[in-house]
């Protein structure tokens, strides 16, 4: 059975979870190993681990912005909607198409939040399933399978 959209993204952003929680460091390779799962032909492309991974690498050219504004979300009272203003506000100041843009800085971002142990993944699965022209952009690609 094929994946929704928003199932896909949940499980790539617990995998960003896992893959943090687990090694203690916010980069990993963008090679996944396949489990054993993944070595049926007929299976679908999608991969979260590594979606994650290329998630995780895009998001590593916004160190410094990032780091300077999450403090500010954790301050506040409606996580998500701070969340998301900050997300797009760096994003629109990158010089990428902005759907790459708002993954990398919101990918950044959460995982920098997630460090501190007060957030919770659905902030950016709704962050990413929220926003109208990510999700486009996601899909342009070929959908999460071909990012």
């Amino acid at each position: 059975m094929e994946l929704t959209f928003e199932e896909q993204t949940k499980q790539i952003v617990e995998e960003l979870l896992r893959e943090s929680d687990s090694s203690g460091a916010t980069f990993r390779s963008l090679k996944a190993t396949p489990s054993k799962d993944d070595t049926d032909s007929s299976a679908s492309s999608f991969d979260p681990k590594a979606i994650a991974s290329t998630l995780r690498e895009l998001g590593d050219t916004f160190n410094v912005e990032v780091e300077s504004q999450a403090e500010a979300i954790l301050e506040q009272s409606n996580m998500l909607e701070k969340f998301k203003e900050i997300a797009d506000s760096l994003s629109r100041k990158a010089a990428l198409e902005y759907g790459r843009a708002f993954l990398a800085v919101s990918v950044k971002l959460f995982l920098r939040l997630a460090q501190s142990g007060e957030v919770e993944p659905h902030l950016l699965t709704q962050a990413i399933n929220d926003n109208h022209a990510v999700r486009d952009y996601i899909e342009k690609q070929g959908g999460w399978e071909k990012f």
